[in-house]
């Protein structure tokens, strides 16, 4: 008998990509489609549906193509997507405006006005989350004040994944791993917030009913079949968020076992054997991270994230560089020293999230001379990046959840600098696996255990999930430079934030 084929596509912020992927583990093929990010005014980030649908159509049948598969091999297929997006349909399924997506700001005003009328304790008692703009529960306030009519023809909200499988099944439905994103979600009891839906005022009936991860939505539908050149029928799996599913592609299922993403933007993602919560504190700490559901039933995770990681590392290159290809820059870096000769970048060039829950923070160069060369700069903005993450792994810490292995993910694990870096300045091995594209093929082997190929999650792992004999180990000297450097960029914020908050007001 032949080796069964899975499909998994992850609807990303800059492309989507599919993986066709056997049973046995096979990586047979995997294609890609890139669309922009529109931002009709500064501040906001939107993106057209449609195209997200068109990608996923187009990336999957030039996959099977390339693999050269058996329509009749395919057991299953599963979406992985972009987290936090809105998208609203009407009651005839269609769009009622471009989506809303993660890294959109418009919404500061009613994150400020759900937290205070709320309280952070509440919050975290009913969510275990803080809110943040871009997430569906403040965007959604922010369209019902500024566009009314359209809310009040607005029969769905849905994230951007689970529009493109309603578009592929005809069902509508979520799942807990992405809902837990949208800030209307109990992760502890997997279920919307009914307590916070009904003190906000909220129309219950517009969220999607949710289903397990794993759970088959329904079948593929005719039309989108004879495009995908697939079998009509074929079972689509609920699938999950980016970051639960390239977790699962890297087999970061169990506690102890920590992933570190660095693209767009970048991760920290910790499973746990409960819904660990960052309580507020009397100093106003806590709530600096995210507790979300993992794909699997009996896991969750704390996540930590940064809105520009790669991002920062791509707006140095497009605006500043001319465009120069990201591993040229990554070697010109590798040449200046540790610390960059003194000059620090603080990454926070679309606000920040973890650990500062802050829209208006801004980006900056600090400690710049004559000295100092486009290869330091861009240095710098890497040496940055890693600092924030660190930052997030602190916090990790310090809710008493252990960090024994940290296995590397994202674009950025093409180049060793990249990985380097985080050894250095987390002064921790850095694992990675093989797992390409780890968000695709995470959502490929969900589909294996949906259609029970796999018999769970630690089978799907064993055959898929292979790791490199080489570990990137930190280096002595490196790393206390590191920690010194990474003291002082704490130190940026509170000194920049006034600043920071003055020129946003006078910006946006």
């Amino acid at each position: 008998m032949n080796d069964p084929i899975l499909i998994g596509a992850d609807v990303g912020t800059s492309s989507t990509k599919a993986v066709v992927l056997t049973a046995s583990g096979e990586l047979r093929a995997v294609a890609a489609r890139e669309y922009p990010v529109d931002t009709p005014r500064p501040g906001w980030a939107e993106q057209n549906s449609a195209q997200w649908l068109t990608a996923v159509v187009a990336t999957v049948r030039e996959a099977g193509e390339r693999a050269g598969i058996d329509p009749a091999a395919v057991q299953g297929i599963a979406l992985s997507g972009q987290m936090h997006g809105t998208v609203c349909l009407n009651a005839a399924g269609e769009p009622l405006r471009p989506a809303i997506i993660w890294a959109d700001q418009r919404s500061s005003a009613e994150v400020a006005t759900v937290t205070q009328t709320l309280g952070r304790e509440q919050l975290a008692a009913w969510t275990g989350n803080p809110l943040a703009t871009g997430f569906m529960l403040p965007t959604w306030l922010w369209l019902r004040s500024h566009m009314p009519e359209l809310a009040a023809a607005t029969r769905w909200l849905l994230l951007p994944k689970d529009y493109v499988r309603y578009r592929l099944t005809g069902e509508i439905g979520t799942e807990p791993s992405d809902a837990a994103s949208t800030g209307l979600f109990d992760p502890a009891a997997r279920a919307w917030s009914q307590p916070l839906i009904r003190a906000l005022g909220l129309d219950p009936d517009l969220l999607p009913p949710v289903y397990p991860s794993a759970d088959i939505a329904g079948g593929l539908l005719p039309d989108i079949a004879a495009e995908m050149g697939l079998a009509a029928g074929t079972p689509i799996i609920f699938g999950g968020s980016d970051q639960a599913l390239q977790a699962l592609g890297n087999g970061v299922v169990a506690p102890g076992v920590l992933s570190s993403t660095l693209g767009t933007g970048g991760q920290l993602f910790a499973p746990t054997e409960r819904a660990v919560v960052d309580w507020p504190g009397p100093d106003a700490s806590g709530l600096r991270m995210h507790s979300f559901c993992h794909v699997l039933p009996d896991r969750w995770h704390v996540e930590t994230a940064m809105l520009a990681a790669g991002l920062s590392l791509r707006w140095l290159r497009d605006q500043v560089l001319d465009g120069t290809p990201y591993a040229e820059l990554a070697d010109a870096a590798a040449a200046v020293p540790a610390g960059s000769e003194g000059l620090l970048f603080q990454p926070y060039l679309a606000g920040e999230r973890t650990p500062h829950m802050d829209p208006a923070a801004r980006g900056s160069f600090v400690g710049l001379t004559i000295r100092h060369t486009r290869a330091h700069l861009i240095r710098a903005v890497m040496e940055g990046v890693v600092f924030g993450m660190r930052q997030g792994l602190d916090l990790v810490r310090s809710l008493g959840i252990p960090v024994e292995t940290v296995v590397a993910s994202g674009g950025a694990t093409q180049h060793p600098l990249w990985l380097q870096l985080q050894a250095d300045i987390y002064s921790l091995p850095i694992h990675r696996t093989r797992t390409l594209e780890a968000a695709a093929t995470g959502a490929a082997m969900l589909a294996g255990i949906g259609t029970e190929i796999y018999t769970d999650a630690a089978d799907a792992i064993a055959r898929v999930v292979q790791h490199h004999e080489y570990v990137v180990e930190p280096d002595p000297v490196r790393a206390r430079i590191y920690a010194s450097q990474a003291a002082l960029f704490a130190d940026l914020y509170g000194a920049l934030v006034h600043i920071d908050h003055q020129l946003a007001k006078s910006y946006i």
